[in-house]
Protein backbone atom coordinates (compact mmCIF):
# COMPACT_ATOMS: atom_id res chain seq x y z
CA UNK A 1 0.00 0.00 0.00
CA UNK A 2 1.11 3.25 -1.20
CA UNK A 3 -0.12 6.61 -0.04
CA UNK A 4 -0.27 9.28 -2.71
CA UNK A 5 1.44 12.49 -2.32
CA UNK A 6 -1.76 14.34 -1.07
CA UNK A 7 -1.82 12.32 1.69
CA UNK A 8 1.58 13.39 2.93
CA UNK A 9 0.45 16.99 3.38
CA UNK A 10 -1.08 16.84 6.80
CA UNK A 11 -4.55 17.87 7.23
CA UNK A 12 -4.26 20.27 10.27
CA UNK A 13 -2.16 22.20 8.70
CA UNK A 14 0.74 20.86 10.40
CA UNK A 15 4.56 21.83 8.77
CA UNK A 16 7.16 19.46 8.75
CA UNK A 17 5.02 16.20 9.09
CA UNK A 18 5.34 14.70 5.27
CA UNK A 19 8.39 13.59 5.85
CA UNK A 20 7.77 12.02 8.95
CA UNK A 21 4.54 10.26 7.71
CA UNK A 22 6.31 9.22 5.05
CA UNK A 23 9.23 7.09 6.98
CA UNK A 24 6.58 6.04 9.52
CA UNK A 25 4.81 4.22 6.46
CA UNK A 26 7.69 2.41 5.42
CA UNK A 27 8.68 1.33 8.41
CA UNK A 28 4.78 -0.32 8.53
CA UNK A 29 5.35 -2.48 5.70
CA UNK A 30 1.93 -2.15 4.37
CA UNK A 31 2.41 -4.27 1.74
CA UNK A 32 3.18 -7.40 3.94
CA UNK A 33 0.44 -9.57 5.83
CA UNK A 34 2.78 -10.16 8.68
CA UNK A 35 1.63 -8.61 12.35
CA UNK A 36 3.66 -5.95 12.62
CA UNK A 37 4.74 -2.90 14.98
CA UNK A 38 6.48 0.13 15.07
CA UNK A 39 7.82 2.40 18.31
CA UNK A 40 7.66 5.83 18.00
CA UNK A 41 9.91 7.17 20.22
CA UNK A 42 11.15 10.79 21.16
CA UNK A 43 11.21 13.48 24.35
CA UNK A 44 8.15 14.93 25.41
CA UNK A 45 6.36 17.61 23.04
CA UNK A 46 8.31 16.26 20.20
CA UNK A 47 5.34 15.42 18.02
CA UNK A 48 4.55 11.71 18.66
CA UNK A 49 0.98 11.79 18.87
CA UNK A 50 0.87 14.12 16.24
CA UNK A 51 2.10 11.43 13.76
CA UNK A 52 0.61 8.38 14.97
CA UNK A 53 -2.94 10.30 14.79
CA UNK A 54 -2.01 11.83 10.94
CA UNK A 55 -1.17 7.90 10.34
CA UNK A 56 -4.15 6.41 11.93
CA UNK A 57 -6.25 9.04 10.24
CA UNK A 58 -4.96 7.94 6.56
CA UNK A 59 -4.91 4.50 7.14
CA UNK A 60 -7.60 3.52 9.54
CA UNK A 61 -10.26 2.96 5.70
CA UNK A 62 -7.90 -0.11 4.90
CA UNK A 63 -8.14 -2.02 8.04
CA UNK A 64 -11.61 -4.06 9.90
CA UNK A 65 -10.97 -2.48 13.13
CA UNK A 66 -9.60 0.41 14.66
CA UNK A 67 -9.07 1.66 17.83
CA UNK A 68 -6.74 5.11 18.45
CA UNK A 69 -6.11 4.28 22.54
CA UNK A 70 -4.91 7.79 23.82
CA UNK A 71 -3.36 8.63 26.96
CA UNK A 72 -2.09 5.23 28.57
CA UNK A 73 0.00 6.61 30.96
CA UNK A 74 -2.86 8.91 32.67
CA UNK A 75 -5.56 6.55 31.62
CA UNK A 76 -4.29 3.38 33.37
CA UNK A 77 -3.26 5.30 36.58
CA UNK A 78 -6.51 6.92 37.14
CA UNK A 79 -8.23 3.62 35.53
CA UNK A 80 -6.17 0.31 35.70
CA UNK A 81 -5.29 -2.24 32.97
CA UNK A 82 -8.71 -4.10 33.10
CA UNK A 83 -10.64 -1.04 31.78
CA UNK A 84 -7.84 0.37 29.18
CA UNK A 85 -8.16 -3.41 27.39
CA UNK A 86 -12.06 -3.26 27.86
CA UNK A 87 -11.72 0.02 25.74
CA UNK A 88 -9.65 -1.31 23.38
CA UNK A 89 -11.24 -4.90 22.32
CA UNK A 90 -14.68 -2.76 22.65
CA UNK A 91 -13.73 -0.17 20.09
CA UNK A 92 -12.32 -3.29 17.63
CA UNK A 93 -15.16 -5.06 17.93
CA UNK A 94 -17.73 -2.39 17.98
CA UNK A 95 -19.72 -4.10 20.91
CA UNK A 96 -19.73 -3.90 24.76
CA UNK A 97 -16.10 -6.45 26.10
CA UNK A 98 -16.02 -7.85 29.49
CA UNK A 99 -12.09 -9.00 30.17
CA UNK A 100 -12.04 -10.77 33.78
CA UNK A 101 -8.43 -10.69 33.47
CA UNK A 102 -5.00 -8.96 32.51
CA UNK A 103 -3.26 -11.82 30.41
CA UNK A 104 -5.92 -13.31 28.69
CA UNK A 105 -8.98 -12.44 26.46
CA UNK A 106 -12.21 -13.97 26.64
CA UNK A 107 -12.30 -17.19 23.95
CA UNK A 108 -14.78 -15.61 22.09
CA UNK A 109 -12.78 -12.53 21.54
CA UNK A 110 -9.65 -13.86 20.98
CA UNK A 111 -11.32 -16.32 18.26
CA UNK A 112 -12.60 -13.03 16.41
CA UNK A 113 -9.75 -10.65 16.91
CA UNK A 114 -7.59 -13.28 15.71
CA UNK A 115 -9.06 -13.28 12.24
CA UNK A 116 -9.49 -9.33 12.11
CA UNK A 117 -7.15 -7.10 10.61
CA UNK A 118 -6.26 -4.29 13.03
CA UNK A 119 -5.31 -1.01 13.16
CA UNK A 120 -4.42 -0.06 16.54
CA UNK A 121 -2.28 3.32 18.05
CA UNK A 122 -1.38 2.75 22.25
CA UNK A 123 -0.58 6.18 22.69
CA UNK A 124 2.59 7.10 25.50
CA UNK A 125 3.26 3.92 26.93
CA UNK A 126 5.90 4.01 29.65
CA UNK A 127 5.97 0.80 30.57
CA UNK A 128 6.43 -2.38 28.59
CA UNK A 129 3.42 -4.18 31.27
CA UNK A 130 0.61 -2.32 29.37
CA UNK A 131 1.92 -3.31 26.14
CA UNK A 132 1.81 -7.01 27.29
CA UNK A 133 -1.56 -6.34 28.97
CA UNK A 134 -3.40 -4.51 25.58
CA UNK A 135 -1.86 -6.48 22.79
CA UNK A 136 -0.19 -9.83 23.94
CA UNK A 137 1.78 -11.22 22.04
CA UNK A 138 1.77 -10.81 17.71
CA UNK A 139 -0.45 -13.81 16.92
CA UNK A 140 -3.60 -12.21 18.98
CA UNK A 141 -4.75 -10.32 15.45
CA UNK A 142 -5.22 -11.38 12.00
CA UNK A 143 -2.84 -10.98 9.18
CA UNK A 144 -1.61 -7.48 8.13
CA UNK A 145 -2.44 -5.96 11.06
CA UNK A 146 -0.62 -2.81 12.55
CA UNK A 147 0.37 -1.65 16.01
CA UNK A 148 1.59 1.85 16.07
CA UNK A 149 3.26 2.41 20.28
CA UNK A 150 3.99 6.29 21.10
CA UNK A 151 6.62 6.55 24.09
CA UNK A 152 9.05 8.56 25.83
CA UNK A 153 10.98 5.20 26.75
CA UNK A 154 12.42 3.56 24.45
CA UNK A 155 13.55 0.36 27.12
CA UNK A 156 9.67 -0.05 26.62
CA UNK A 157 9.95 -1.13 23.07
CA UNK A 158 12.94 -3.88 23.61
CA UNK A 159 10.87 -6.64 23.23
CA UNK A 160 8.43 -7.50 20.32
CA UNK A 161 8.79 -4.39 18.25
CA UNK A 162 9.49 -4.71 14.51
CA UNK A 163 10.57 -1.02 14.09
CA UNK A 164 11.52 2.25 15.82
CA UNK A 165 11.47 5.83 14.58
CA UNK A 166 12.94 8.22 16.44
CA UNK A 167 10.87 11.79 16.09
CA UNK A 168 13.57 14.66 15.95
CA UNK A 169 13.15 18.34 16.36
CA UNK A 170 12.11 20.38 13.71
CA UNK A 171 14.69 22.51 11.61
CA UNK A 172 14.89 26.13 12.03
CA UNK A 173 12.60 26.80 9.04
CA UNK A 174 10.06 24.94 9.74
CA UNK A 175 10.14 26.24 13.26
CA UNK A 176 9.69 29.55 11.70
CA UNK A 177 6.64 28.21 9.91
CA UNK A 178 4.99 26.39 12.89
CA UNK A 179 5.61 29.62 14.70
CA UNK A 180 4.13 31.84 12.41
CA UNK A 181 1.10 29.35 11.38
CA UNK A 182 -0.27 29.88 15.21
CA UNK A 183 0.84 32.80 16.34
CA UNK A 184 -0.65 35.15 13.26
CA UNK A 185 -3.11 32.88 11.78
CA UNK A 186 -1.86 32.69 8.36
CA UNK A 187 -1.48 36.51 8.10
CA UNK A 188 1.75 38.04 6.66
CA UNK A 189 4.50 38.73 9.31
CA UNK A 190 4.89 42.48 10.21
CA UNK A 191 8.83 43.12 10.22
CA UNK A 192 8.04 45.03 13.63
CA UNK A 193 7.50 41.03 15.00
CA UNK A 194 10.43 39.83 12.75
CA UNK A 195 13.65 39.66 15.46
CA UNK A 196 11.02 38.83 18.00
CA UNK A 197 10.02 36.01 16.16
CA UNK A 198 13.31 34.60 16.17
CA UNK A 199 14.12 34.76 19.33
CA UNK A 200 11.05 32.57 20.11
CA UNK A 201 12.20 29.96 17.50
CA UNK A 202 15.56 30.00 18.93
CA UNK A 203 14.09 29.12 22.60
CA UNK A 204 12.24 26.73 21.19
CA UNK A 205 14.92 25.21 19.98
CA UNK A 206 12.58 22.97 17.38
CA UNK A 207 10.34 21.43 19.67
CA UNK A 208 6.62 22.04 18.29
CA UNK A 209 4.72 21.90 21.74
CA UNK A 210 6.66 24.94 22.93
CA UNK A 211 6.08 26.73 19.42
CA UNK A 212 3.07 26.22 19.76
CA UNK A 213 2.00 26.91 23.42
CA UNK A 214 4.15 30.76 22.88
CA UNK A 215 1.74 31.03 20.10
CA UNK A 216 -1.09 31.00 21.50
CA UNK A 217 0.46 32.94 24.54
CA UNK A 218 1.49 35.75 22.24
CA UNK A 219 -0.89 35.53 19.44
CA UNK A 220 -2.59 39.01 19.06
CA UNK A 221 -0.42 40.75 21.65
CA UNK A 222 1.24 44.08 21.17
CA UNK A 223 5.02 44.46 20.70
CA UNK A 224 5.54 45.28 24.61
CA UNK A 225 3.78 42.13 25.41
CA UNK A 226 5.78 39.86 23.45
CA UNK A 227 9.00 41.61 24.60
CA UNK A 228 7.85 41.29 28.06
CA UNK A 229 7.19 37.34 27.83
CA UNK A 230 10.05 36.62 26.41
CA UNK A 231 12.11 38.19 28.91
CA UNK A 232 10.20 36.51 31.47
CA UNK A 233 10.71 32.87 29.97
CA UNK A 234 14.63 33.07 31.13
CA UNK A 235 13.55 33.86 34.67
CA UNK A 236 10.19 30.98 34.54
CA UNK A 237 9.67 28.81 31.57
CA UNK A 238 6.01 27.82 30.91
CA UNK A 239 4.16 25.65 33.43
CA UNK A 240 2.59 24.22 30.47
CA UNK A 241 5.78 22.95 28.85
CA UNK A 242 7.24 22.29 32.40
CA UNK A 243 4.51 19.80 32.78
CA UNK A 244 4.83 17.93 29.83
CA UNK A 245 8.48 17.54 30.15
CA UNK A 246 8.36 16.96 33.76
CA UNK A 247 6.94 13.75 33.35
CA UNK A 248 9.83 12.01 31.85
CA UNK A 249 12.00 12.72 35.10
CA UNK A 250 9.34 12.00 37.19
CA UNK A 251 9.31 8.38 36.01
CA UNK A 252 13.76 8.02 37.22
CA UNK A 253 14.10 6.96 40.20
CA UNK A 254 15.54 8.56 43.10
CA UNK A 255 19.35 8.13 41.49
CA UNK A 256 18.79 8.22 38.09
CA UNK A 257 16.78 12.41 38.99
CA UNK A 258 19.86 13.30 41.07
CA UNK A 259 22.17 12.53 37.70
CA UNK A 260 20.20 14.25 35.75
CA UNK A 261 19.88 17.77 38.02
CA UNK A 262 23.83 17.57 37.87
CA UNK A 263 23.57 17.58 34.53
CA UNK A 264 21.26 19.97 33.54
CA UNK A 265 22.68 22.45 36.06
CA UNK A 266 26.50 21.89 35.70
CA UNK A 267 27.46 19.97 32.56
CA UNK A 268 25.36 20.50 29.66
CA UNK A 269 26.95 22.75 27.42
CA UNK A 270 30.16 21.36 28.21
CA UNK A 271 31.17 18.84 25.75
CA UNK A 272 32.08 15.77 28.57
CA UNK A 273 32.63 12.52 27.61
CA UNK A 274 30.37 9.95 28.87
CA UNK A 275 33.46 8.26 30.64
CA UNK A 276 33.96 11.84 32.43
CA UNK A 277 30.89 12.16 33.62
CA UNK A 278 30.62 8.60 34.80
CA UNK A 279 33.68 9.50 37.42
CA UNK A 280 32.48 12.82 37.99
CA UNK A 281 28.95 11.13 39.26
CA UNK A 282 30.27 8.43 41.28
CA UNK A 283 28.86 8.71 45.02
CA UNK A 284 32.39 6.46 45.50
CA UNK A 285 35.01 4.43 44.07
CA UNK A 286 33.07 1.54 44.08
CA UNK A 287 29.84 3.42 42.78
CA UNK A 288 28.73 1.31 39.10
CA UNK A 289 25.64 3.07 39.22
CA UNK A 290 26.33 6.18 37.10
CA UNK A 291 26.40 4.46 33.82
CA UNK A 292 23.11 2.83 34.04
CA UNK A 293 21.86 5.49 35.11
CA UNK A 294 23.06 7.30 31.89
CA UNK A 295 21.89 5.02 29.58
CA UNK A 296 18.35 5.20 31.41
CA UNK A 297 18.45 9.40 30.93
CA UNK A 298 18.77 8.41 27.08
CA UNK A 299 16.46 5.97 26.62
CA UNK A 300 13.84 8.43 28.07
CA UNK A 301 15.17 10.98 25.64
CA UNK A 302 16.83 12.96 28.46
CA UNK A 303 20.60 13.33 27.26
CA UNK A 304 21.57 12.17 23.86
CA UNK A 305 25.22 10.64 22.68
CA UNK A 306 26.97 12.40 20.15
CA UNK A 307 29.03 9.62 17.91
CA UNK A 308 32.54 10.98 19.92
CA UNK A 309 30.32 9.91 22.91
CA UNK A 310 29.33 13.64 24.74
CA UNK A 311 26.67 13.86 26.44
CA UNK A 312 24.53 16.83 25.15
CA UNK A 313 20.75 17.65 26.34
CA UNK A 314 17.99 20.21 25.04
CA UNK A 315 17.73 23.77 26.02
CA UNK A 316 14.43 23.64 27.06
CA UNK A 317 14.91 20.07 29.15
CA UNK A 318 17.92 21.60 30.77
CA UNK A 319 15.52 24.69 31.39
CA UNK A 320 13.09 21.56 32.99
CA UNK A 321 15.46 20.73 35.42
CA UNK A 322 16.76 23.98 36.68
CA UNK A 323 13.13 25.03 37.52
CA UNK A 324 12.70 21.67 39.45
CA UNK A 325 15.59 22.81 41.21
CA UNK A 326 14.91 26.63 41.53
CA UNK A 327 11.26 25.08 43.35
CA UNK A 328 13.34 23.65 46.41
CA UNK A 329 13.85 27.06 47.26
CA UNK A 330 10.28 28.82 48.31
CA UNK A 331 12.40 32.21 46.77
CA UNK A 332 15.46 31.41 48.74
CA UNK A 333 18.34 30.28 46.03
CA UNK A 334 20.30 29.47 49.11
CA UNK A 335 18.67 26.35 50.45
CA UNK A 336 18.27 24.64 46.83
CA UNK A 337 20.54 21.61 46.47
CA UNK A 338 22.20 23.27 43.56
CA UNK A 339 23.40 26.80 42.44
CA UNK A 340 24.75 27.64 39.02
CA UNK A 341 25.46 31.34 37.36
CA UNK A 342 24.57 34.41 38.87
CA UNK A 343 22.62 32.84 41.80
CA UNK A 344 26.11 31.53 43.45
CA UNK A 345 27.65 35.22 43.04
CA UNK A 346 24.06 36.53 44.80
CA UNK A 347 23.87 33.14 47.69
CA UNK A 348 27.11 34.09 48.90
CA UNK A 349 26.78 38.20 48.57
CA UNK A 350 23.90 37.80 50.86
CA UNK A 351 25.51 34.80 52.70
CA UNK A 352 22.22 32.82 52.65
CA UNK A 353 23.77 29.63 51.52
CA UNK A 354 23.31 26.67 54.48
CA UNK A 355 26.23 24.27 54.41
CA UNK A 356 27.68 21.72 56.78
CA UNK A 357 24.53 23.01 59.16
CA UNK A 358 25.93 26.78 59.44
CA UNK A 359 25.39 29.69 57.48
CA UNK A 360 28.16 30.47 55.69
Amino acid sequence: MNLNNKQLVSSKGLIGIGKQIAHLTSLLSLDSQDVHIVGIWGMGGIGKTTLAEEVFHQLQTEYEGCCFLENIREESAKHGMLFLKEKLFSALLDEDVKVDSANRLPHYVKTRICRMKALIVLDDVNDFDQMEVLVGDHDWFGRGSRIIITTRDKQVLSKDVDDIYEVGALDYDKSLELFNLNAFKGKELEIEYYELTKRVVNYAKGIPLVLKVLAHLLCEKDKLVWESQLDKLIKMPSKKVQDVMRLSYDDLDRKEQNIFLDLACFFNGSNLEVDYIQILLKDSESDNSVASGLERLKDKGLISFSKDNVISMHDIIQEMGREIVRQESNGDPGSCSRLWDDDVYEVFKNDTVKAFGSTI
